[in-house]
């Protein structure tokens, strides 16, 4: 049971040292943070195993904070502390999501028994669950819209609550993913990387910015002197831990529009690569030429899904036309509206959330409607999860 994590929070003062004197003396395992209920963290993200309430009624902000938390089965469990247990407290309980309840005094061996259980639950759901997917975005030249796609490709991934989404900025120079967000992160990578030995489940959910339910940040460093200091075998590190073990369903990596060490690491990282082009003969020439040294690289296991932004349907290039040029299938397409996506850039709002029923929020639900359906893939099939289905409709 030593292995067991435990967030503790509580109303009273006596209760909180109460129930962490039940944790110790039953050897349930270690407390992980201890605060009031007035503390309760936007997304549980810290490592914890179970959360322990000192529950309090006539509460709806603690009722949702508790529905919220165990929504998401990636979350720990919630037991609860109760006054007294009523039928109706349970009826409750059970209608939040908790799992387990109890009232004073704590029988010593029922506490290790409702741990027991839950961490037997937690295994189990562990050796069945998908290893996180790892995709990476990449423009073929500067402007190309691969920050916009990134932004809006987590929120809708999201907005599905089949578990938590981390966008990472990789561009480390000059990486504006957060302002996609209209998110001012206090932390970002260098930050991680200068603290590189204290790297678990804890100090991450410090570092990893929620922006919306389901979806987290990485920023990039906040100055070119601090980017300077990482290297690429700092964010295989960290990229490798978070995959590995904070239950992610998916990382998005936002590159740099260069082919550098930082990119060709976050290509060796990925199951995906999308290679973000646009509907012009230098974008186009450039998208060409990184799929010839990605070819020349033979980066194995990588998946190159070509999608061009901005596509304009009365443009003198077609589809085949691209397609021609480069030698290959693009998969597809999101429709052009620079008005609108600068709009919603500037407001620091996805355009899938602010105008989700713009034709644009279509094409970018088609691009991810496949990630949705190989969820329900079984995991012992042996299928390779493929997502970023063909869209372009011919016309």
């Amino acid at each position: 049971m030593t292995s067991t994590h435990f967030s503790l929070y509580c109303h009273s003062p006596k209760n909180k040292e109460y129930l962490r004197h039940m944790i110790e003396t039953a050897g349930a395992g270690q407390i992980l943070e201890s605060n009031g209920l007035d503390n309760l963290p936007p997304q549980a993200v810290n490592g914890s195993d179970v959360i322990l309430i000192e529950y309090q009624e006539d509460r709806p902000d603690l009722d949702h904070w508790i529905e919220k938390i165990a929504a998401d089965p990636k979350n720990p469990a919630i037991f609860l502390y109760l006054k007294e247990i009523s039928t109706n407290n349970l009826w409750k309980a059970l209608r939040l999501g908790v799992k387990e309840c109890f009232t004073f005094p704590i029988q010593e061996e029922n506490f290790q028994q409702a741990v027991a259980r839950i961490m037997a639950r937690t295994k189990a759901h562990k050796s069945q669950a998908r290893p996180t997917q790892v995709i990476s975005f990449l423009g073929c030249k500067g402007g190309v819209g691969t920050t916009f796609l990134v932004a809006n490709t987590a929120s809708l991934l999201s907005q599905e609550r089949r578990g938590r989404v981390l966008a990472v900025d990789f561009d480390l120079g000059y990486g504006q993913l957060s302002y996609f967000f209209d998110s001012h992160p206090k932390h970002n990578l260098s930050e991680l990387v200068e603290n590189l030995e204290r790297l678990d489940k804890f100090y991450l959910q410090n570092i990893i910015v929620p922006i919306r339910d389901h979806c987290f940040l990485l920023a990039a460093p906040g100055r070119l002197e601090e980017a300077e200091a990482v290297n690429a075998g700092h964010l295989e590190k960290i990229i490798r831990y978070i995959s590995e073990h904070l239950g992610f369903r998916a990382i998005l990596l936002d590159c740099s529009h260069r082919i550098d060490e930082i990119t060709l690491k976050a290509l060796d990282l990925s199951e995906i690569l999308v290679l973000v082009t646009a509907q012009s003969i230098p974008a186009l020439s450039n998208a060409k030429k990184t799929l010839e040294l990605l070819s020349l690289l033979g980066l194995k296991g990588l998946e190159v899904k070509i999608w061009v932004n901005f596509w304009d349907r009365q443009h003198e290039l077609t589809q085949a036309d691209v397609e021609g040029f480069l030698g290959q299938s693009i998969a597809g397409a999101i429709s052009c509206d620079y008005q609108q996506v600068g709009f919603s850039i500037n407001a620091g709002k996805p355009l899938v959330e602010g105008t989700p029923r713009h034709p644009i929020c279509g094409d970018l639900k088609l691009l991810v409607e496949n990630f949705r359906k190989h969820d329900l893939i079984e995991a012992g099939n042996g299928a390779r999860w493929q997502w970023l289905p063909r869209i372009l409709r011919k016309k």
